[in-house]
């Protein structure tokens, strides 16, 4: 080390931002790469799923972490990050293409609910092999966090290539990665991969979570007895070495292989990786979803007989419901007073509406909402209570998608501009 680089660490006040010196105690800047986040949408944690080598399931564990937290009561999204290689469509059974309009790429939901975004979704066919040089597909993976409105997200899992190459790179630099779970296999090359991954998180500023040992034991039908067929496992020497939890340890077991083969993740149960739900709890304030954060009001569109009125643009009353710590606080009536759907959107994000459920929208009541920042769920029918219970317990999903499309330019939102009752949400 030269005397005047020795000089500057000797007297370092560790404060990058007011420092031109280039020495070993600066940090990278990552702001300088950082992605806008999609306007249209909340992302609370991103979390990272990284392996050494590939082929040790580090798909599988990045798909079954977003149903286990989604059963949880947790909002859930999985950004598929290997772009060569994705997997994450065929393990939940989606291949819907993916669709866009005026506010963005649209991701696809599952079954449960969970948002994803692959470039399987959005190529014609799934099998046609993705030959893209590396700043082709690490702007893929930053247009998958800017450009597609995933809406609110409490916990976002990101599915990244094996290895420490330029996509790992670029979601670390790109993306604010709240921390990453690693993924290896019980084999003695565990330390070196494991060794890479983790000094390139280190060197990026991003936590290590800990560590996931998939493929580590068989176990007898009959006895319950568990069978090393790798050998001995060497994690726990791993995890000393770094300092780091093992959070779980995954078992070669045919009925997972079954469940991702048959697009059915969703219905797989486990308990292998509780111990890492439990780390990504502490990651949100008191363990609280997305709804139980803070108070947050929910609005109905409401018709004479408390059902969820099916036009927007012609409701002349919402039913509200104030929440505080997912309490309901107060329930209470709000008349239109003959507002248009622009003029509402804001009458609605005055009083705090974050959330509203209805029947038809069109697209520009669609808008006006959502630059409200109040996500929507549409094409609901019946009893205004059951509407509710159903979005508190997670069976519905917010949408960017209006779900009527049919009226003329001068719609007002949905039943105005003269569909004459041909769209869907009649």
């Amino acid at each position: 080390m030269s005397e005047e680089i020795y000089e500057q660490e000797l007297n370092c006040s560790h404060d990058c931002s007011s420092c031109s010196s280039n020495c070993s105690s600066r940090k990278p800047d990552k702001s300088q790469f950082a992605e806008p986040m999609n306007q249209y949408s909340n992302v609370k944690k991103v979390i990272g799923v990284v392996s050494g080598k590939g082929g040790v399931g580090k798909s599988f564990v990045t798909s079954y972490l977003a149903v286990l937290m989604q059963r949880m009561g947790y909002k859930t999204a999985v950004l598929d990050a290997d772009v060569t290689g994705p997997s994450i469509p065929m393990a939940f059974g989606v291949h819907k293409k993916a669709q866009g309009n005026e506010l963005g790429i649209l991701p696809e939901y599952t079954k449960n609910g969970t948002a994803i975004m692959s470039v399987n979704l959005l190529l014609e066919n799934e099998e046609v092999p993705v030959v893209w040089r590396g700043p082709v597909i690490a702007g893929t993976v930053k247009q998958f966090w800017s450009q597609v409105v995933w809406g609110d997200v409490d916990y976002m899992f990101v599915d990244m290539p094996p290895g420490t190459g330029d996509v790992p790179l670029t979601v670390f630099q790109s993306l604010p990665v709240d921390g990453i779970v690693i993924v290896t296999s019980p084999q003695d090359l565990v330390s070196m991969v494991v060794a890479k991954a983790v000094n390139m998180a280190r060197e990026m500023d991003v936590p290590v979570l800990g560590l996931v040992e998939n493929y580590s034991y068989v176990e007898c039908g009959c006895c319950g007895e568990k069978m090393y067929v790798f050998g001995e496992s060497h994690i726990e020497d791993t995890a000393r070495k770094f300092n780091l939890p093992v959070l779980g340890r995954l078992p070669l077991n045919p009925n997972i292989a079954k469940a991702v083969d048959a697009g059915d993740i969703e219905g797989l149960q486990g308990d292998w990786l509780e111990d890492v739900t439990l780390v990504l709890k502490e990651l949100l304030p008191a363990g609280k979803t997305a709804a139980e954060q803070g108070n947050y009001t929910l609005a109905v569109t409401t018709d004479e007989n408390n059902n969820v009125f099916q036009h927007f643009g012609h409701c002349e009353k919402f039913t509200l419901y104030t929440f505080s710590d997912g309490i309901l606080m107060a329930k209470t009536v709000l008349e239109t007073d003959g507002n248009g759907h622009e003029a509402m959107a804001g009458v609605l994000a005055e009083r705090g509406v974050k959330v509203l459920l209805c029947g038809g929208i069109g697209m520009g009541a669609m808008q006006a909402l959502m630059q409200a920042d109040i996500l929507v769920v549409p094409g609901l029918t019946g009893d205004i209570e059951v509407a509710v219970a159903g979005y508190l317990d997670g069976v519905l999903g917010t949408s960017t998608e209006p779900n009527c499309n049919s009226h003329d330019a001068g719609d007002d939102g949905c039943g105005a501009g003269g569909c004459g009752g041909s769209c869907g949400c009649h």
